[in-house]
């Protein structure tokens, strides 16, 4: 894969890709998607998560493992961080031992950008969610997913729907769409999960999921994080869903062959019908493919 001669980076979100990175990371991903051969990498990485994970964290390892780099776990709970060791001295240390690459996720927005502006150690940071901030790794994958069934960024209408504030996934992915040209964009959910201001100016915000859906080509479901949001404030799942869950008669509103999508984990019943989730429209399952083929074309580029 080309990508420019710059030293040591990491990837800390959308902002920090060139035009031509975002170009080589979706074309190496289908490439890889499509049998290609993978490089070899005789790195060691690491991955700490300070929030739970099921798709990102294996998809990582696994993309480590194909492309034969010696892979650590490290259990939060058992690490150092419980005596108080700063994540800056957890970096450090890790650096020292000869690791590599370090994948995180962390609870706080914008701690990995705050660690990579303070750090020493030759070590690549690779961002798998911080806070509310973003995701660069899903919104790539979801691109590939995307790009892969053929959808023509020019005249599509892409429609981001659900907890949109607390949502880091979407914050990549508005970004990531909008780089690539997207038709139109649209977010819509409960007047609490809207972001002020949605950050991109040509954002159109619906206040209804019939209207967000409406002539899509595609449809982005997201889960509300109640893992950030005061417990007074958790929806009531049926009244959610009833006002702001994905149905079949919601596709209907779309343009014939509406792709669906989700980051995952999905709550069935409560954001998304689980006839839709598993109705022929839907990628979700092609996206947690993708994710690994996405992960080891960032590894190639990191390295």
């Amino acid at each position: 894969m080309e990508k420019p001669d710059r030293g040591l980076h990491h990837l800390l979100g959308i902002d920090s890709l060139t035009d031509r990175d975002i170009e080589s990371l979706i074309e190496r991903t289908l490439e890889l998607s499509n049998g290609a051969p993978a490089s070899s990498a005789s790195v060691t990485t690491a991955n700490l998560f300070f929030e739970p994970s099921t798709r990102t964290r294996v998809s990582f390892e696994l993309a480590a493992l194909r492309l034969g780099m010696r892979v650590i776990n490290i259990e939060l709970e058992k690490s150092s961080a419980t005596k108080g060791e700063s994540l800056e001295d957890t970096v450090a240390t890790l650096a020292a031992m000869g690791v590599g690459c370090l994948v995180i996720r962390h609870p706080q927005t914008g701690r990995l950008q705050q660690l990579a502006e303070n750090l020493h150690a030759p070590i690549r940071l690779l961002n798998a969610g911080d806070g509310q901030g973003e995701h660069p790794s899903q919104a790539l994958l979801d691109a590939a997913t995307l790009a892969a069934d053929g959808l023509d960024w020019s005249q599509a209408t892409i429609a981001i729907v659900g907890d949109i504030r607390h949502s880091r996934v979407a914050g990549s992915n508005l970004k990531l769409f909008d780089r690539l040209g997207a038709g139109r964009l649209r977010i819509a959910g409960p007047e609490e999960m809207l972001p002020d201001p949605p950050g991109i100016e040509r954002v159109e915000v619906c206040h209804s999921i019939e209207a967000a859906v409406r002539d899509a080509d595609v449809i982005m479901m997201l889960r509300v994080q109640r893992e950030r949001m005061d417990r007074a404030g958790w929806p009531d799942p049926d009244q959610y869903h009833r006002r702001w869950g994905l149905n079949p008669a919601h596709l209907e509103l779309a343009r014939p062959g509406c792709r669906v999508m989700h980051p995952g984990p999905i709550n069935r019943g409560m954001e998304i019908d689980g006839a839709v989730a598993d109705s022929d429209q839907s990628l979700i399952l092609d996206q947690v493919r993708m994710s690994v083929f996405a992960r080891m074309a960032i590894f190639e580029w990191l390295h």
